[in-house]
């Protein structure tokens, strides 16, 4: 189950991240107006914080989409190759956006908001633990000592986990706020916030993460029948191959029109 990294890999990694990175800033740089010369109500790390951990949080769920995609799409085999790389940089992003927020970013966060009666802070905690915990048994000596099934279970069920606390801690945080603007707008402009008509970078990644969510849930009932404590061959199985990838299409499609209402609802 586990492949020897290469340098390649790892650069392949870091360009998707960094395009991720430099495209998300772009967005935000947009719809705020800055990126580091806020104003005095603003953090300097605050905006570019919110890249790093978008493009991270993709990162993390298109590592959980790679094998759903490599099932389907025979094309997209030599995908795998990546994915723990991609996992392993997406998982420093998280890590990184967990360490500006809690030390570089006292106007936005201040110490008061971490208590452990706070669900988002809890459910980041926990997931930035699992994220640092994966990437320990991810060296090569601790999964020597491993057995590989343990290991392979181990790196599953830690993903799925971390996905399952991000959902919580994003949502804990922001679904009010989401709501709020899609039933009445972003408001005026304001000096943090150039263009309020733009969608929040939050729900446009969540959006994603939870599309992957559901693909993942739809094969665990419907194809493999199981909760993943197991993998099912379904290589040979065409019919449960061809049920999958019309899943993964049709539902790819809905995810591509809930984007454009999102993006369009205070645009037009």
């Amino acid at each position: 189950m586990h492949k020897p990294s290469s340098t390649r890999d790892y650069l392949v990694a870091l360009l998707i991240a960094t395009a991720l990175t430099a495209f998300f800033s772009l967005y935000l740089f947009i719809r705020r107006g800055y990126l580091f010369d806020g104003p005095p109500t603003a953090d300097a790390l605050y905006v570019p914080n919110k890249a790093i951990v978008g493009a991270g949080t993709v990162l993390l769920a298109f590592t959980f989409l790679i094998g759903p995609i490599v099932r389907y799409f025979d094309r997209f085999d030599q995908w795998l190759s990546y994915r723990k790389e991609i996992g392993i940089v997406g998982g420093l992003l998280v890590v990184s956006h967990a360490i500006i927020s809690y030390f570089l970013l006292p106007l936005k966060f201040p110490s008061s908001r971490f208590t452990f009666e706070s669900v988002p802070f809890v459910a980041g905690l926990i997931g930035v633990a699992l994220l640092i915990f994966l990437f320990i048994i991810s060296f090569k000596k601790v999964i020597e000592v491993m057995d590989g099934s343990r290991w392979w279970f181990l790196q599953r069920w830690g993903l799925r986990l971390v996905i399952l606390f991000t959902l919580i801690h994003v949502f804990a945080m922001k679904w009010s706020g989401w709501m709020k603007w899609l039933a009445q707008g972003g408001g005026k402009p304001t000096a943090e916030l150039a263009n309020p008509q733009m969608a929040g970078l939050g729900i446009l990644v969540m959006l994603f993460v939870t599309w992957v969510v559901i693909v993942r849930l739809y094969e665990s009932v419907f194809i493999f029948r199981n909760v993943g404590l197991t993998i099912k061959e379904i290589a040979m199985d065409e019919r449960l191959k061809a049920r999958g990838r019309c899943f993964f299409i049709g539902s790819f499609w809905i995810l591509v029109i809930l984007y454009a209402l999102v993006i369009t609802r205070w645009l037009f």
